[in-house]
């Protein structure tokens, strides 16, 4: 037998919800199951079904704490284990198909490494910031498991703010369990959000994030408004980043250039007077 922690705690996105955690506070919970995935990918092991039934959040000294749990048909993908788990069975999709990576969803395929495991967090941690899935598949509306699997290797989601601009009442409905209004939220989302949850989606292994330690490092650098790798290059968005991380410096230069500028201008008119 298997003697295992007990979890008293409720899913990451009921926890998140009924404490009405802003998207920044969702963010840094969503860090400390990057940190655990990391830890089990270090490991060489692929979990295969993670969703946030199996992200509990539990209270330990004050502080939101989360675990992952139900390793039940997890893969050992280095190690002596190997060769017993690499296959389950011929034909036979493992998993939760809400959440599944493309790859893990075609019946034939058997490439299924870690970065399996980082599509599905692209899908809890947009389910997260939006209380919505990326697809509108209707995976338990009776839709055949194949059509359902052709979307997920096949059809691009839309970005976090576009499904909830396009959804206007969930996102009324939803802002206040951020702690903000609907306009806000969008807002919040747009941007660094966006790129962050579609890098995790990317239907080819080869362009997601290489780790989860990867994604975690980009989420970080949106909360220290530094530009994050998923977004683009671009001057103009590495200089607003700037602005935003120096404010004040950034303010202060500003006044005393308006008032060299105002001078100068001053001087100007003097001189002409």
């Amino acid at each position: 037998y298997f003697a295992m922690e007990l979890v008293e705690g409720e899913s990451i996105t009921d926890y998140a919800d009924r404490h009405a955690l802003t998207t920044r506070a969702r963010i840094e919970l969503f860090l400390g199951v990057c940190e655990g995935v990391q830890h089990a990918h270090q490991k060489g092991i692929v979990h295969r079904d993670l969703k946030p039934s199996n992200i509990l959040v539990t209270d330990h000294d004050g502080r939101p704490v989360p675990k992952i749990i139900d390793f039940g048909v997890a893969r050992v993908v280095t190690g002596r284990l190997t060769q017993r788990s690499m296959q389950t069975m011929a034909g036979q999709v493992v998993g939760t198909l809400d959440y599944m990576s493309p790859e893990q969803a075609d019946p034939t395929g058997a490439d299924i490494d870690t970065r399996s495991d980082i599509y599905s967090l692209g899908v809890v941690l947009y389910q997260l910031l939006t209380g919505l899935l990326p697809f509108e598949h209707g995976s338990e509306a009776g839709v055949a498991i194949s059509e359902v699997q052709r979307v997920i290797r096949e059809v691009d989601p839309p970005t976090p703010s576009t499904r909830l601009r396009r959804q206007s009442g969930t996102a009324t409905a939803l802002a206040p369990r951020h702690g903000t209004d609907e306009r806000t939220l969008i807002r919040q989302l747009t941007g660094d959000l966006d790129w962050i949850c579609l890098e995790a989606l990317e239907k080819d292994p080869a362009r997601r994030y290489a780790s989860a330690s990867e994604l975690a490092a980009d989420l970080r650098r949106h909360l220290a408004d530094e530009p994050v790798l998923a977004g683009p290059p671009g001057a103009a968005y590495r200089t607003l980043k700037f602005v935003r991380r120096n404010r004040g410096a950034v303010l202060a230069g500003a006044v005393v250039l308006l008032g060299v500028v105002l001078g100068i201008l001053g001087l100007i008119s003097g001189r002409l007077e």
